[in-house]
């Protein structure tokens, strides 16, 4: 009985314009914002990609010494001067979330001094675009999808219990349960057939393949259905009450901005006051002043050093060793400092980051926002995973080029080839899948016990 409810339903809202529109208007921002999130990503691969080819190779340029096959590189331009850089290849669905793209850079130079000199290229968006985010796949689901579902549902049974309709439909063997069933089922399925089909086929087309692409394609279904489940309940909860259709339209648009754009706001307002991050301008004045002294030591000893020696004719090798350990000392000391400023910003960043996943808990979209990215690949934990990364690399690269520095040596083709080389490591899905499994895991929970509140709401309603 309730499926031939919902296919009677189906026809009646299939015959209104106001939900056509509705449909459409869905569609089409589904369509324009995975498109954007498609265009988005190639030009990313092909970032990525031009990057890749200036991955050192061994050819003429400033720092290199004879020529022909006899040509060598100086070991100190090399492993600074050249450096490498370490590329994080495109998030398994970035077509669909874009997440922290936009303000983490997807390459890092790497030197033998240090890891800061960050290459940001087309990482540079447009302040508005930072500050709001982006119209992606993952924006239509968190804020777009629950307006939708509010659109559509916000009328289940008001207008025919006013018009008396509804005594008409129940004088049938049917229960109310069984009526509500099938409208919500028809409503459900109108919005989330699109949304799975649309991200789903955009994922596939335009994200680099892997093995683990459609596991992570079922987990962003689940967590789309989840969290579409939330909202649906929350309609229905709301239905129940008795109040009119308008009163309905009213009632849930609050609790839309409530918990999706209010709540948020409130959170980071919260977390802002309790762990301040200092300001970009201080941060800039700590460092300068924390590497001042260790630059201004070291460039007298390397002054004094030129002094001595005004020719590089009368260095010799012993010199130009002693001019390398000079210079290693003072990029040692001004990069100890750096890291002592760097330390005191990120044990502030991971507080707020703890309080952050404390508080999403008071609102669905925050934690749905969470766990699409994971899935998606566009996380900041990724982004930490990548540094860290590089970290590790740069102490191989530091490894094997500070000797070669210090003896001030040349190198061959050969040597230059067997230095260390960089590749990302994706993190295996089963972690992430354990990561947003609880929080998936609760959502549903959540849903289901809104859903029966509301269907357990409906045995008193007033015909």
């Amino acid at each position: 009985m309730i499926w031939f409810l919902a296919g009677h339903e189906w026809r009646v809202l299939k015959a209104s314009a106001i939900v056509r529109l509705v449909i459409a208007v869905f569609a089409i921002a589904l369509v324009v914002a995975s498109g954007l999130g498609a265009a988005r990503a190639e030009g990313e691969r092909a970032t990525i990609a031009r990057f890749a080819v200036s991955v050192p190779h061994f050819q003429p340029a400033a720092g290199m010494i004879g020529d022909g096959a006899n040509q060598t590189a100086r070991a100190d331009f090399a492993a600074n001067e050249r450096g490498y850089l370490a590329l994080l290849p495109p998030a398994p669905l970035s077509a669909l979330a874009i997440g922290q793209g936009d303000v983490y850079p997807n390459y890092i130079k790497v030197t033998a001094r240090s890891l800061d000199a960050l290459v940001s290229g087309d990482q540079i968006e447009h302040p508005l675009a930072v500050a709001s985010g982006q119209f992606d796949a993952a924006f239509v689901v968190l804020f777009l999808y629950p307006l939708l579902i509010f659109a559509v549902s916000f009328d289940l049974t008001a207008t025919e219990r006013d018009r008396g309709t509804l005594r008409m439909v129940l004088a049938q063997p049917v229960t109310l349960g069984e009526v509500v069933a099938g409208k919500m089922i028809v409503r459900v399925l109108k919005l989330l057939i699109p949304m799975l089909l649309i991200t789903i086929g955009t994922a596939a087309l335009f994200s680099p393949a892997g093995a683990d692409f459609w596991p992570r394609a079922m987990l962003w279904a689940a967590a789309i259905v989840v969290y579409g489940a939330i909202w649906h309940g929350i309609a229905l909860v709301v239905n129940a009450r008795g109040f009119s259709a308008p009163a309905n339209a009213l009632i849930l648009a609050g609790i839309w901005l409530l918990f999706a754009v209010v709540g948020p706001s409130c959170v980071n307002l919260l977390i802002a006051i309790r762990y301040p991050m200092p300001s970009r301008v201080e941060a800039a004045v700590q460092a300068r002043a924390a590497t001042q002294d260790a630059t201004v030591q070291g460039s007298r000893q390397l002054g004094q050093f030129l002094q001595d020696h005004p020719t590089s004719g009368n260095v010799g090798r012993e010199g130009m060793r002693q001019f390398a350990m000079l210079q290693a000392q003072r990029d040692q000391k001004v990069a100890e400092r750096l890291q002592a400023v760097e330390a005191t910003f990120n044990a502030q960043l991971e507080k707020q980051r703890r309080l952050a996943s404390w508080l999403s808990v008071l609102s669905p979209t925050m934690i749905a926002q969470g766990v699409l990215l994971d899935v998606a690949g566009t996380s900041t934990d990724r982004f930490d995973q990548f540094r860290a990364e590089a970290a590790s690399f740069q102490q191989q690269w530091k490894a094997y080029f500070e000797p070669r520095v210090l003896d001030a040596a040349t190198l061959t083709p050969e040597e230059f080839a067997a230095a260390p080389s960089f590749e990302f490591v994706e993190e295996p899905f089963t972690l992430t899948a354990r990561r947003v499994a609880m929080p998936i895991i609760a959502m549903a929970i959540f849903a289901a016990v809104l859903i029966a509140i509301g269907f357990r709401s409906y045995r008193g309603y007033a015909l």
